[in-house]
Formats: structure tokens, C-alpha cells, sequence
């Protein structure tokens, strides 16, 4: 089974454990990236991340990621506001994940990951894809425990 890490990340926490589970299962590893820019200063980010929240914007995406010839996808993303980016949501609007394996992971300073499955079921609804358990990837030791 071949596998991809996807990551989403403003500030670098989740590209550090994004590249370590890439490492530690010989996968392959791509960032999300939206069209627009992000807010360098936290505030600002704050603000636009509880704005898209609010208003259920999905960002565009502009990388081109070919998942044709994985079968796992690690997805890694910061926790905002108890719950994933709303670029996650784009993320599974964009692409095409029937019949593959998603394994969730996030990184957050305040929150736990099991606050953030809720938000992914209900994007994963009603599609065809395999949903893991995920896990809070924070340190190599959740890293390593998650990945069992």
C-alpha cells in the first residue's frame, strides 16, 4: 500500500509532524496549499479562520496533488477553534478519495484531537472513503503512538 502525507500549516507545527510520520512510514508528502495567502500575524489569522468558520467558507486550493496511486492518506492539520481549517473541507471537495484510507492527524496547543473527529465525519459523509483513527501529533511520542 502506498501511501501520501497531506498537511496543512501556517505556523510550522504540523509540517515538522507531518514530515516526521512522511519519515517514520516511508511516505510520500505534499502541502495543502489555498490560493490565497494566509495572515502571517496571529490575530489576523484568528480572525479569517473564525470568519471562513462562520460563514463556512471552503478556500480554493491551488496544489495540484495526484492521489492516483495512493492508497492511505495521512492528513495533517492545526486545530482552529476546536475543530479542523475549513481548507480540510476543501480538501475533500476538491479530490477524489473514494476508496481510500484517510488517517487524520492534528496538531494544536489547547485542544485534543477527539475534538476535532466530529468535524471530519461529517466531511467524510456520504462519501466512499475509509476513515482511521487519527491522532494528536504534537511530539514524536504521539507520533510514534499514533502511527500504531
Amino acid at each position: 500500500m502506498k501511501s501520501i502525507v497531506i498537511y496543512f500549516s501556517t505556523t510550522g507545527n504540523t509540517k515538522t509532524a507531518a514530515e516526521s510520520i512522511a519519515k517514520k512510514t516511508g511516505s510520500d508528502i505534499e502541502e495543502l496549499k489555498a490560493v490565497q495567502n494566509w495572515p502571517t500575524n496571529f490575530d489576523d489569522l484568528a480572525a479569517l479562520a473564525q470568519k471562513q468558520r462562520d460563514s463556512n467558507v471552503h478556500p480554493e486550493i491551488s496544489s495540484q496533488i495526484n492521489l492516483d496511486n495512493y492508497d492511505k492518506i495521512y492528513l495533517g492539520y492545526p486545530t482552529w477553534y476546536e475543530q479542523p481549517p475549513m481548507i480540510i473541507n476543501s480538501f475533500f471537495d476538491k479530490f477524489d478519495l473514494e476508496n481510500k484510507t484517510v488517517v487524520p492527524f492534528s496538531t494544536s496547543g489547547s485542544s485534543t484531537f477527539e475534538i476535532t473527529v466530529p468535524y471530519v465525519y461529517t466531511m467524510v459523509k456520504n462519501k466512499n472513503i475509509k476513515l482511521d483513527d487519527g491522532f494528536r501529533a504534537n511530539s514524536e511520542d504521539e507520533i510514534t503512538s499514533g502511527l500504531k
